[in-house]
This record gives C-alpha cells, sequence and structure tokens, in this order.
C-alpha cells in the first residue's frame, strides 16, 4: 500500500528533469525577453529623439508658414515656405522636403522653428514633442511590465 508521501516523490521523480538535462526555459521566459527588448529600444530611441528635438528646437522662435511650392519627393524635392518673423520680416525659404511631413502640398500652412539672426537658411519644420510623449510612455511602461514578467517567470536553480 502506497502513502501519499510515497505518491508525492513518484509524481516528483516522474514530472522533475533529470540532473543530466540543461534547463529549459519556459516559453513565456523567451517572449518576456523578447519584448522587454524590443519595448525597451523603442523606449530608448523615442526618448533619444523627443530630447535630441527638444534640443534642436530650444531658443527659436515658432511661425506659421505657407507651403508656397513643392518640388520631387519626399526623398529628392524640395519645399518652399514663406513666413513672417517675429519682428515683421517677410521671409521665403527652401529646404529638402525629406523632413517635412507628406501632408505639407502647396497652400498649406505648416508650423516651423527658425533663428532669429539668420531664418532663410535656419527654418525647419516644428515637432509637436507632446504628440511623442504617450508612445514612449507606453513603449516604457510595456518594457518595465515585460522586464518584471520575464524576472519572475526566470528559471529557477535547483
Amino acid at each position: 500500500m502506497r502513502t501519499a508521501a510515497t505518491c508525492g516523490a513518484l509524481i516528483h521523480d516522474h514530472w522533475s528533469m533529470p540532473e543530466s538535462r540543461s534547463r529549459r526555459y519556459r516559453p513565456v521566459y523567451v517572449i518576456c525577453i523578447v519584448i522587454a527588448s524590443f519595448a525597451g529600444l523603442l523606449s530608448v530611441t523615442w526618448g533619444g529623439g523627443g530630447i535630441a528635438a527638444w534640443v534642436e528646437q530650444s531658443g527659436k522662435s515658432k511661425a506659421v508658414a505657407r507651403v508656397v511650392e513643392t518640388t520631387g519627393n519626399r526623398s529628392s524635392g524640395h519645399i518652399v515656405v514663406e513666413f513672417t518673423t517675429r519682428d515683421d520680416r517677410r521671409v521665403r525659404a527652401e529646404e529638402r522636403r525629406r523632413s517635412w511631413p507628406a501632408t505639407a502640398r502647396q497652400g498649406t500652412d505648416v508650423e516651423v522653428v527658425y533663428d532669429p539672426e539668420d531664418p532663410v537658411d535656419s527654418v525647419q519644420r516644428f515637432q509637436d514633442l507632446r504628440r511623442s510623449l504617450p508612445w514612449w510612455v507606453l513603449f516604457t511602461v510595456v518594457a518595465v511590465l515585460s522586464g518584471t514578467a520575464a524576472h519572475r517567470t526566470r528559471p529557477r536553480a535547483r
């Protein structure tokens, strides 16, 4: 007659891995590591891009410009914008189209930033960093939660 302790030992011996085999990683552990790594990379990239844009735009003046002309395509074209500076100078500037949104077509208004001392050569598209903040927060939270889940599901040493 087998006792409960004997049955428990038999079940434990049956389901435990032999000592000669290496520890197996649970699929959920591997998935959490992959998600945490990918979300962490996106968080750092998104956050770093936001900081770089903020640094580049700081100290510059902001204006609303009218798109006068667009030539070529997004990768090799140019865009011409006109705007009025804070000291009432009318400026017409030409930029490479690569950094401008596809919605910037002739006759539309776009927000720009420029250096007050050299508005013609320093004009660039304004980047509203408040729009990227929710994405950065989302990627950061997903990375932290996935990393925590990976830590909690990691294989334990015997």
